[in-house]
């Protein structure tokens, strides 16, 4: 019998808009109690997991036209699971088992994004036309992605492990799942990530230069999230303010007004640096 969990592990927080509601996910990375069969009622994922699905459901995809996949920040999910040191842990997890795969972020700093694996692959093979191609990225797709747990790949590994031809390396580097890291290797990538980057690094800044407006450079979650904000980044002002926090750009501060996210000036001005 397979093991589930209860319904009750999603402990909501006050809402912090009409649209937008702030999960805190407890870690339930410990033994399980005496329980029965009337305790549960259907099987959800681990923490980490859930935690991807409903960040990835704040991704506004249909604005990005089909030319990426939601793409998670790592840091991000320190933000809906309290535990760090489970977090690393089961998304490990997660990514020697092939469900999600890791990405360094092009961003000069150790940011790294995370995309569950069934859209990465169909993200890749929707950008694939030409028959050929498609036979490479199916090689891809079931030989080196369930057997290489790393976000680069030497040209050895490429070669001799995996077995890939020169002509198959062209042609990942061509779709992009490829970018050179140096001479001997390459970067595993996301085939429109420079979208995704553009919409980041601009959303990030535009975030903060709002908040650095504001007196006490501080300001009400709720007041953010009542902002316009398309013509700073596609991605949507609840994906930015996920990603200040968990970058520790912001601290984040309980009041009987909802969430204060307070401007830290020495982690603003390592991203500033950074990009």
């Amino acid at each position: 019998m397979s093991l589930k969990r209860p319904r009750s592990f999603l402990n909501p927080l006050p809402e912090t808009s009409s649209s937008h509601k702030r999960p805190l996910i407890e870690s339930r990375d410990k033994s399980p109690g005496k329980s029965t069969e009337s305790d549960f009622d259907f099987e959800i994922p681990c923490d980490t997991k859930a935690a991807i699905l409903f960040l990835k459901s704040i991704v506004p995809l249909s604005k990005f036209e089909r030319k990426i996949p939601a793409i998670i920040l790592k840091h991000q999910i320190y933000c809906v699971v309290k535990d760090k040191t489970s977090v690393d842990r089961q998304l490990n997890n997660l990514w020697e088992e092939n469900e999600v795969r890791l990405f360094k972020l092009t961003s000069g700093s150790d940011e790294f994004g995370v995309v569950l694996t069934e859209d990465y692959v169909s993200h890749v093979k929707s950008r694939v036309s030409d028959p050929k191609v498609l036979l490479t990225i199916d090689k891809f797709v079931s030989s080196l992605l369930p057997n290489h747990s790393d976000v680069s790949i030497s040209k050895k590994d490429v070669s001799n492990r995996f077995r890939l031809s020169e002509e198959d390396i062209t042609h990942l580097v061509s779709t992009g799942v490829l970018t050179t890291r140096d001479v001997d290797s390459w970067w595993l990538s996301v085939p429109g990530a420079g979208v995704f980057m553009k919409n980041f690094s601009n959303g990030r800044k535009a975030l903060i230069r709002m908040i650095r407006q504001r007196k006490y450079r501080e300001i009400l979650e709720r007041d953010l999230l009542s902002r316009k904000f398309d013509g700073h980044s596609k991605l949507g002002i609840a994906y930015h303010i996920y990603d200040i926090i968990g970058a520790e750009i912001v601290k984040s501060v309980e009041t009987t007004s909802g969430r204060l996210l307070r401007l830290d000036i020495q982690s603003e001005s390592r991203a500033r640096s950074n990009r």
